[in-house]
C-alpha cells in the first residue's frame, strides 16, 4: 500500500520583508518624478514613528538642494541644513572608502552625529550619490528606529534612485519616439511642397517666358513687368527648394539659443561680404517656449533686414538682466522713420514680433533713423514668461 507523502505547508512570508516588497512595488509603479517624489514620503510615513521626510536631490554642481518634503501636523522642527547635510555624507563617503571599512556600508541610514532625530539615508546610483533622504522619528532619542524600520528606510531610498533612473531613461526615450515622428512629418511636408506649390511656380514661370518672348520689345513697359514677376517667381521658388532642403535633412535634437543665433547671423544672404556680428551670452540656457519666442523674433527681424535695409553690419544681442531677456537686433541700413509703429497695417512681420514677446509677458519696440538704420528691442520677463507656461 502506497503511504501518503506529508503534506508540505507554505510558510508565511515575515512581515518585514512584506513591507520591504511592497515599497518596491509602489515605488516602481510611480508614472512620473512628482508621483516618485510622493510615493517615496507616503512609504516613510508608513515606517513606524516617523513625523516628518525630507528628500534631497544634488544639482549640476553637486550640491544638494530640498527637492520634497512632508511633515506631521504637530511637527516643529526643521531639516538639516543643505550645506551641513552635504557635509556629513561627504564625511561618512570618505570614512566608507577607508581600507578597513566597506562602500556598502555607506548606502545604510544612519542617524548623524548633532541630529539624534533625524535619519539620513543616501540615495546611490551605480555607486555614485545622487541625493539623500532625511527622515525624523518621534521621541528619537528614547526609541530610535528599530533594524526593521533601518531597513525599510533605506529600501525607500534605494528604490527611489533606482526609479528615478527609469523615468528619466522613458523620458528620454519618449523625446527620441517624438524627435522621430517630427521627422517624418517634415520630410513628407518637403515632398507635398515639392509636388505641388514648385511645381506650380516652375509651370507658372515657363508661361510668363513664353508671354515674354511674344510681346518682345515693342511694349517695353510690359516687357518690364514680366520680367520682374519672373525674377520674385525664380525668388520664390529658390526660397521653397531651400526649405525643402532642410525639411528633408535629419535634424538633431535642437541645439541652444547660442547656437542657433550663431546659425542664423552665419547664414544672413551678404552678396557684398560686409562684415556681420554676432553677440550673445554663452552658456544661456531657457525654457523651450520663451527659446522659440526668442529665435522667432531675431528670425522676423532679419528677413525684414535682408528685404529693406541694405544692411552692410547686422547685430544680434541676447542679456539677462534683473530676470528679463533682452533681445536687439540692429543693422546700419536704410531706416523707414524717426519711430516705426509696431502695428501699423499691412506689416505683418513686425506684428508677428510683437505677439510673441506679448504672449511671454514681454514687450516689443522697433526704432528707425533714416539713414541710420533700426534697432528692434524685445523685453521678456522670464518669471512671468515661466508661470505662463
Amino acid at each position: 500500500m502506497r503511504q501518503r507523502a506529508p503534506s508540505q505547508r507554505v510558510q508565511p512570508i515575515d512581515k518585514a520583508v512584506a513591507f520591504l516588497l511592497d515599497i518596491q512595488v509602489q515605488l516602481r509603479n510611480a508614472p512620473s518624478v512628482p508621483e516618485l517624489m510622493d510615493t517615496a514620503v507616503e512609504q516613510l510615513h508608513r515606517v513606524p514613528g516617523t513625523i516628518a521626510a525630507w528628500i534631497y536631490q544634488r544639482d549640476e554642481r553637486g550640491a544638494l538642494r530640498l527637492v520634497h518634503s512632508w511633515e506631521a501636523a504637530a511637527n516643529s522642527t526643521t531639516p538639516i541644513p543643505e550645506s551641513e547635510l552635504g557635509q556629513l555624507l561627504h564625511q561618512r563617503w570618505i570614512g566608507a572608502h577607508r581600507a578597513d571599512q566597506s562602500a556598502d556600508d555607506f548606502a545604510v541610514a544612519f542617524v548623524p552625529d548633532g541630529f539624534p532625530r533625524q535619519t539620513v539615508a543616501p540615495m546611490l546610483l551605480h555607486g555614485e550619490m545622487i541625493g539623500a533622504i532625511v527622515v525624523e522619528r518621534r521621541d528619537a532619542e528614547l526609541f530610535p528606529y528599530e533594524m526593521a524600520d533601518l531597513a525599510a528606510i533605506t529600501t525607500v531610498a534605494a528604490n527611489t534612485s533606482q526609479s528615478l533612473q527609469i523615468l528619466v531613461l522613458r523620458s528620454r526615450i519618449a523625446e527620441q519616439e517624438l524627435q522621430t515622428d517630427v521627422e517624418q512629418a517634415r520630410r513628407e511636408f518637403g515632398r507635398t511642397l515639392h509636388d505641388g506649390i514648385v511645381q506650380d511656380l516652375a509651370y507658372m514661370n515657363l508661361k510668363l517666358e513664353m508671354l515674354e518672348r511674344r510681346v518682345g520689345p515693342e511694349i517695353p513697359e510690359v516687357s518690364e513687368s514680366i520680367e520682374t514677376i519672373r525674377k520674385q517667381v525664380n525668388l520664390s521658388i529658390t526660397n521653397l527648394r531651400s526649405l525643402i532642403t532642410d525639411l528633408r535633412r535629419r535634424h538633431s535634437p535642437a541645439p541652444g539659443i547660442t547656437a542657433q543665433l550663431r546659425d542664423f547671423s552665419a547664414h544672413i544672404p551678404d552678396p557684398t561680404s560686409h562684415e556681420r556680428h554676432d553677440e550673445e551670452r554663452n552658456g544661456m540656457e531657457l525654457a523651450p517656449e520663451i527659446e522659440k519666442a526668442v529665435i522667432g523674433i531675431v528670425r522676423e527681424a532679419i528677413q525684414n533686414i535682408r528685404k529693406h535695409a541694405n544692411a552692410s553690419d547686422v547685430r544680434v544681442e541676447v542679456q539677462l538682466e534683473d530676470e528679463e531677456l533682452l533681445v536687439t537686433v540692429a543693422d546700419d541700413g536704410v531706416g523707414f522713420g524717426d519711430r516705426f509703429p509696431v502695428t501699423r497695417e499691412g506689416h505683418f512681420g513686425m506684428e508677428q514680433m510683437r505677439e510673441l514677446a506679448e504672449d511671454m509677458g514681454g514687450s516689443l519696440l522697433v526704432e528707425s533713423v533714416p539713414g541710420s538704420g533700426t534697432r528692434v528691442h524685445a523685453r521678456i520677463p522670464l518669471i512671468l514668461a515661466q508661470t505662463k507656461q
